[in-house]
């Protein structure tokens, strides 16, 4: 190639890649942080491949710029499909799923359990979800040792899993209570669960931070893992009414998890209707509280 035609490609591909540049760091302003720190993994991988060719944009070598306005190209139309898809992926992350899965089984359930003692816990459990539970509650039998009551409240998805856990014996020792119901996947996530001994200590001595509400009580009994803001929007005062009413026969677990679009209580004591009730209110809190996302400015 003669030297002058060399020089005039090296300008044409240089005046395209000074204008990707400008388009792709203008389309990247179009997209908020929120948009970019729930990208999935390897989303985020691809396109930051995609965008390392930035750093090509100054090479002396045809080759190499030639390369950078491919990578660079694909990157902006990947950036106009995403500006594009940005109000539909709010609409589906702010949607709150209909229905919801049974909670997995519970490691150290199982058949050790007398079938008698078994057979006894299930129709016990079973009177008891009838009493509290909406009307129309299924009940499905996992075993002897093993329950799932799946209902609505509120027009709200709920299922609930006891399982007996037995003794050497044979016999129940505790009894695993897991409680799920659906949210939507902009909700924040967030954990909920009893204030170890050796936590304690160390928040005594300084040695970590905690995120607290400002209720004593509370706060002493309950260690918070999340954003303290979303503490604040979801562990209002009768949402820690009702995890400290169940707190009186187990200190529970509460986690919002929007990878799984699921909240989820757990404990463990013999079926009571107080607990389940209160357990079923503070989902039910959980679930309506109302969430938002914004991945376009």
């Amino acid at each position: 190639m003669p030297a002058d035609l060399y020089r005039d490609a090296l300008v044409g591909i240089r005046a395209r890649l000074v204008d990707l540049d400008r388009r792709i760091r203008e389309r990247e302003t179009e997209l908020t942080d929120a948009f970019w720190s729930n990208l999935e993994p390897y989303l985020r991988e691809r396109l930051g491949e995609l965008r390392a060719a930035l750093e090509l944009v100054g090479a002396e070598s045809l080759d190499k710029l030639a390369r950078a306005e491919v990578l660079l190209s694909a990157y902006a139309e990947e950036l106009d499909a995403w500006i594009a898809r940005a109000p539909a992926l709010e609409e589906e992350w702010l949607a709150v799923p209909g229905d919801v899965g049974d909670p997995p089984p519970v490691p150290g359930s199982g058949p050790r359990l007398s079938s008698v003692d078994g057979r006894e816990f299930l129709r016990t459990f079973g009177a008891i979800v009838r009493e509290t539970a909406s009307p129309g509650v299924e009940l499905v039998e996992d075993g002897w040792w093993s329950c799932i009551a799946r209902f609505r409240h509120r027009d709200a998805p709920f299922v609930l899993r006891a399982s007996a856990l037995p003794t050497d014996r044979g016999r129940i020792g505790e009894v695993s209570m897991q409680m799920v119901t659906s949210v939507a996947r902009a909700a924040p996530p967030l954990l909920v669960k009893h204030e170890s001994l050796f936590a304690a200590v160390g928040k005594a001595m300084g040695w970590r931070k905690e995120v607290e509400v400002g209720d004593a009580s509370f706060d002493g009994l309950f260690f918070i893992q999340g954003a303290k803001s979303d503490a604040s929007r979801f562990l209002v005062p009768k949402v820690r009414s009702f995890l400290m009413t169940l707190a009186r026969f187990d200190v529970p677990t509460l986690e919002i998890d929007p990878a799984k679009r699921t909240a989820s209580l757990s404990w463990r004591f013999e079926p009571v209707a107080s607990a389940i009730e209160a357990a079923v209110r503070t989902l039910t809190v959980i679930r309506e509280m109302p969430s938002t996302i914004c991945f376009r400015r």
